[in-house]
């Protein structure tokens, strides 16, 4: 169940962004029918089943992309824990099928923690077995679980150890363990977290650094997996994370209001560093950004869903009283009107089930 349990995790990307799409076609597709109904007083049925497809498949397709990536999210039980060495400071490693790097990464981060976690999140190669050899205390995912759900187990595992700092980052080698003492330090001095800071050059970073920054809160390098928690930091976010890369979006809302510094790092890319298509990975940081503002403020997801639910409604009306004056339907407004309700419709299902399910 490997690929479905991935296209779980990723069903806002896939569903959901190719519903969008779709409804924006049918939008289009509206237009140009009501426009040549309007002309012609004629209704062409090949166009009126292109729209009616397009808007079905876009509504079912947005609808199956929530629906699938809510179950994904809880589909993933805590793992049981090993008994755990107690360490005040301890360094976090997700790990995937990292055979050739991870050795050397926990070698290097041993030298500035008292203990190496990683967690080998359903490898096929001999991550674990090489990560125990250099000297880590190895938590084993029965199946690949997605990067979330590794984090989760992480922070679970640092606080089972009584840890008080922790510092997690990737096992790929492009995070350079000899910044963790900088990370240590700032912790120590009063902060409850520690955030990455490098300049990015890439215009679609920059623009979702940027939406992150007003919705969820101010970083200058927010999905940047090199940072460390303290006690405090590891004890505040709810265990429910996103099971992809969206897990840094949640735990910089969830700890948007504790004491953050940033520190400046070196990040060493190299071919094997991204394993994901960099379009895909950009969607699925922009999903992660939209599903966790509309979630985590419920109250506010409501107001406007009902609000386009209000407008769409007073369109509709609007229209058709246009339309028995003058037997011509206007274009925007009815199209607009349509539109509308099925973003009302999903925005009242998500802020309902999210308050009904907030723990």
């Amino acid at each position: 169940m490997p690929n479905l349990s991935r296209l779980g995790r990723h069903a806002l990307t896939y569903f959901a962004t190719t519903g969008i799409l779709l409804l924006l076609l049918a939008g289009i597709l509206l237009w140009l029918l009501i426009d040549k109904y309007n002309d012609t007083r004629k209704l062409d049925i090949h166009h009126v089943v292109a729209t009616f497809l397009a808007l079905a498949l876009g509504h079912t397709l947005l609808i199956t992309g929530v629906v699938a990536y809510l179950a994904s999210r809880k589909g993933y039980p805590d793992h049981p824990l090993p008994d755990l060495p107690k360490a005040t400071t301890v360094a976090l490693i997700p790990a995937y099928n990292e055979e050739k790097t991870i050795a050397n990464v926990v070698k290097e981060a041993k030298k500035f923690v008292d203990l190496v976690i990683v967690v080998d999140d359903g490898s096929r190669d001999a991550t674990a077995t090489v990560a125990e050899e250099a000297g880590a205390v190895v938590v084993r995912h029965p199946r690949n679980m997605g990067y979330g759900a590794a984090v989760k187990t992480l922070m679970r595992a640092a606080l089972a150890a009584d840890a008080q700092y922790a510092v997690l980052l990737d096992a790929d080698g492009q995070h350079d363990p000899t910044d963790i003492p900088k990370f240590l330090q700032a912790l120590k001095s009063g902060a409850d977290q520690t955030a990455s800071r490098i300049q990015r050059r890439r215009l679609g970073y920059k623009a979702l650094a940027l939406l992150h920054r007003i919705l969820i809160a101010k970083l200058s390098d927010p999905f940047n997996g090199y940072r460390a928690f303290s006690r405090k930091a590891l004890e505040t976010p709810e265990q429910d994370f996103d099971p992809s890369y969206g897990v840094e979006t949640e735990i910089n809302y969830q700890l948007r209001k504790t004491k953050t510094a940033e520190i400046s790092t070196t990040v060493k890319y190299h071919e094997a560093s991204s394993k994901a298509n960099p379009l895909l990975q950009g969607l699925n940081l922009l999903w992660s950004i939209v599903w966790t503002a509309l979630t985590k403020r419920p109250a506010l997801t409501l107001t406007l869903g009902a609000t386009s639910l209000a407008t769409s409604i007073t369109l509709f009306i609007y229209a058709l009283t246009i339309f028995n004056a003058t037997r011509y339907i206007r274009l925007t407004y009815t199209t607009l009107a349509i539109l509308l309700e099925i973003v009302a419709t999903l925005l009242i299902a998500i802020a309902i089930t999210s308050a009904t399910t907030r723990k």
